[in-house]
């Protein structure tokens, strides 16, 4: 039994589970391998799955998802226990201009997931909204600013990077944002004009259903989290084809349609992102890595 871990954010998890559960049954008949796709539950009370199979030492072949997991490995554990694949994948060369290449081999990203800040324009006049992210410390955004609860993955990494970059200001960022329910409550909760600001994944910062809502552009950049594929020394070659399935255009234009940015190069970058540059704030591998440590969903 080869067993495919996949801990992605709410709104893909489910469609990615499915897909690679199809893609297994084709690979069982091809490979007379029997494949077991396990979702990590999106429920706060819940031990990690990842940290759970770390535990008992029994990790699984493929993990697929969030890389912050593997930030707090011991020194010297991701070397000793999974595969380095560099040049295995192709990335499209937006991503591998922008440092989205380990040069270790260890994470292969197939999408990188945008954090967008949203604005109800009934509220706000545009030349009234944030032009920066650091713009978000100011006084005036007191209680102002909306996101999901403090669990999700997105307000962990939000916070963790505000904190990183603005460390002697962050508690004025605290103090600027209410954390309430799902990235869905986010939403309505700006679109319905009882808050000015949001900040969730862009997926659902984009639609509103009284479209109320206006994405904001920061010129420095958008706060974005990879996903990666990683495998583990106990994965065959074999099973690097689950790798070529997520890079296939049929998963890549899956994702490109939640207005994700697509590692694929066969597929192309959503309009609204490329129309602003496709300005993705990310400095280098293990500058992520450090900044979220300690903070894994």
């Amino acid at each position: 039994m080869v067993r495919v871990l996949v801990h992605c954010p709410l709104n893909i998890s489910r469609s990615l589970e499915e897909m690679l559960k199809e893609f297994g049954r084709e690979m069982e008949q091809k490979h007379k391998v029997e494949i077991e796709v396990i979702t990590q539950p999106h429920r706060p009370t819940e031990e990690g799955l990842f940290q759970m199979y770390l535990k008992d030492d029994r990790m699984p072949e493929l993990i697929i998802g969030h890389v912050n997991d593997f930030a707090d490995l011991p020194a010297g554990f991701l070397e000793e226990n999974f595969r380095s694949l560099p040049d295995r994948f192709p990335m499209r060369k937006e991503l591998v201009d922008a440092g989205f290449t380990d040069a270790k081999g260890f994470f292969q990203p197939f999408v990188v997931i945008p954090f967008a800040m949203f604005y109800n324009p009934n509220l706000l006049e545009e030349n009234n909204i944030p032009d920066s992210w650091e713009d978000l410390l100011q006084t005036r955004w007191r209680k102002q600013i909306l996101m999901p609860d403090e669990y999700r993955m997105v307000s962990k990494i939000i916070r963790t990077f505000m904190q990183a970059h603005y460390l002697d200001r962050f508690a004025d960022f605290q103090n600027n944002v209410i954390h309430e329910g799902a990235p869905i409550d986010v939403v309505n909760g700006v679109d319905e004009g009882r808050y000015p600001l949001g900040i969730t994944n862009i997926a659902f910062a984009r639609i509103s259903r009284n479209k109320n809502t206006r994405l904001i552009w920061p010129r420095d950049g958008i706060f974005c989290m990879p996903q990666v594929m990683v495998w583990s020394k106990k994965a065959d070659d074999r099973l690097l084809e689950i790798g070529d399935f997520l890079l296939s255009k049929q998963v890549q234009e899956y994702l490109a349609l939640q207005t994700f940015v697509p590692a694929s190069p066969e597929v192309a970058i959503p309009k609204i992102l490329a129309e602003h540059h496709l300005h993705l704030r990310w400095e280098s591998w293990e500058h992520y890595l450090s900044v979220i440590k300690g903070a894994g969903e």
